[in-house]
């Protein structure tokens, strides 16, 4: 398609972000009961999984003598693509309901993405404050907050404006998987030990770990399987998009994103087969 015509993937990756997915979050969220203990479950094992992979990682830096921009680089790949390539996994093997959890992930993910990423990316500049309230730029979080009052309140909006909400939702999945394509046939692959080493983490450490903070943090049944698989994604895009816009190894970052997703074809089937 892009040899026919360009895509503009900022505009689409934008209209996600402040559009489709808020109304996804919403939707999904707003008429169905969510467990608290669920959520404080994904919320808790999202902290875990930053925590545990930022030692892991750390720990790998050192040792290869990775310092400045190559080492906060090397940290941001710990962070798994939970929209473009999580949710339509999610909706794929575990259906509706699989998809409503994916989002509840997404969302406490996102929040650490978008906070301690950007920090990773912007920590000679800003600090950890500014990087956290940046989260609040977006509109997801406010969606999310919408979505858990109604289902207290049991306040719905009118019908015709929520299926107009509806609507604008169901455009999320496909333009993410646009967004996804677009990124990757624009990205040139690199190699490098640090590249393979870090896709290995991401790809098997991940699930590894996630599969024990997910018995930690006391998730069971479909809720443990949503954690697990959402945590088993590639290197998230935007974390290749922090590369590019704060000049801190792009090429790097948009190789471990491009590679990760290459190699999830093989470690995501392998989790799915033993989550099935």
């Amino acid at each position: 398609m892009r040899s026919l015509r360009a895509l503009d993937a900022k505009t689409l990756s934008s209209l996600n972000i402040y559009l489709f997915i808020p109304a996804l979050v919403f939707t999904s969220l707003s008429r169905r009961e969510l467990e608290w203990n669920v959520f404080a479950g994904f919320a808790l094992g999202c902290v875990c999984m930053v925590l545990g992979m930022w030692a892991v990682l750390g720990l790998i830096a050192w040792r290869r003598g990775l310092e400045g921009d190559a080492r906060s680089a090397f940290l941001m790949t710990m962070f798994m693509n939970l929209g473009n390539f999580g949710l339509p996994v999610c909706k794929f093997a575990l259906g509706d309901d699989g998809l409503a959890l994916a989002v509840v992930v997404m969302v406490c993910g996102s929040f650490l993405q978008n906070s301690v990423g950007l920090y990773f990316a912007q920590r000679s500049r800003l600090g950890m404050g500014t990087s956290l309230l940046r989260v609040f730029y977006f509109p997801m979080v406010y969606a999310f907050a919408l979505a858990l009052a109604c289902q207290r309140t049991g306040w719905q909006p009118p019908v015709a404006v929520f299926r107009a909400i509806e609507i604008t939702a169901d455009a999320a999945i496909p333009v993410q998987l646009i967004v996804l394509g677009v990124k990757l046939a624009e990205t040139r692959l690199d190699t490098g030990a640090d590249i393979f080493l870090a896709s290995a983490m991401r790809l098997c450490g991940g699930p590894l770990l996630a599969v024990g903070i997910a018995g930690l943090v006391g998730l069971e049944g479909l809720a443990a399987k949503v954690f697990i698989l959402q945590m088993s994604g590639p290197v998230a895009v935007g974390m290749a998009v922090f590369g590019i816009q704060f000049d801190v190894a792009p090429r790097f970052l948009a190789s471990a994103v491009s590679l990760t997703f290459l190699l999830s074809v093989f470690s995501v089937s392998a989790v799915l087969y033993y989550l099935m």
